[in-house]
């Protein structure tokens, strides 16, 4: 699975070169076929297509019901984009994407485990800062016993 962090630049043609220690698990396990969305109005997701096809399935059978269900659904769901990556382990971020999470030049590629998170670097900077200053009691009631 994925992990760390990689500072990396987009190209003039907001292409995103994927680091070459994931290029390779990606390519092996899930070929060239990627998905990004937006998941939050400052970040984007990027998928492997099948890990992606079952994060749809599980969206699609929340209860529509709740209106804040449904819009969450709107913006994950409405704002997923196919990417191929490219003979050079590059590919294209719609822009409109881009615009939406204040993508630059400079961006953070972050492994999460099944995905990607794909931040504004500064931005990046700034949401680690404010991890880093949560008190450890609050964490606690979520975390339970979990340990590292």
């Amino acid at each position: 699975m994925f992990g760390g962090v990689s500072i990396v630049s987009l190209d003039s043609k907001g292409r995103l070169a994927i680091p070459a220690r994931h290029r390779e698990s990606l390519l092996s396990a899930f070929g060239r076929r990627l998905t990004v969305t937006l998941d939050a109005p400052d970040h984007l997701l990027i998928y492997p297509e099948p890990n992606w096809r079952e994060v749809e399935a599980r969206l699609l059978k929340l209860p529509t019901t709740n209106p804040a269900v449904k819009a969450y659904q709107r913006v994950v769901l409405g704002h997923a984009e196919p990417l191929d990556m490219d003979g050079n382990g590059r590919v294209l971020l719609p822009s409109r994407l881009r615009e939406r999470a204040r993508l630059d030049k400079e961006v953070a590629l972050v492994g999460m485990g099944n995905r990607f998170e794909l931040w504004n670097a500064a931005d990046w900077e700034r949401v680690t800062d404010e991890a880093l200053s949560i008190d450890p009691a609050d964490l606690e009631q979520h975390l339970g016993d979990f340990s590292l």
